[in-house]
């Protein structure tokens, strides 16, 4: 049975939007930067969702571009997975 004195319910309901820190993708998806430990040549910007790919002197490569929803976000992670590659992070970026 639910708690309601903590605040806690079984529902769905229970929880305020505000308070899970989530933020839905708009329409036109979101800016993403995406660091990996190796090289990818530009061959594999379709397997990455058309993402742009730049190799950085130090040994990484960081795909950006837009993802359009937590799915094709997931496709992306698990494809770099695939590929055995290190993830060395995920950053959403504000378009200049």
């Amino acid at each position: 049975m639910a708690d309601k004195q903590n605040g806690n319910e079984l529902d769905g309901n229970a929880v305020d939007k505000d308070d899970r820190n989530i933020h839905p993708f708009d329409s036109g998806g979101r800016f993403f930067e995406i660091h990996v430990k190796g090289h990818l040549n530009s061959q594999w910007s379709d397997w990455f969702e058309g993402m742009e790919l730049k190799l950085m002197d130090s040994g990484e490569t960081i795909l950006s571009g837009h993802i359009v929803d937590q799915a094709a976000l997931m496709g992306i992670l698990n494809n770099l997975n695939r590929l055995n590659l290190i993830l060395l992070s995920i950053n959403e970026r504000k378009e200049e």
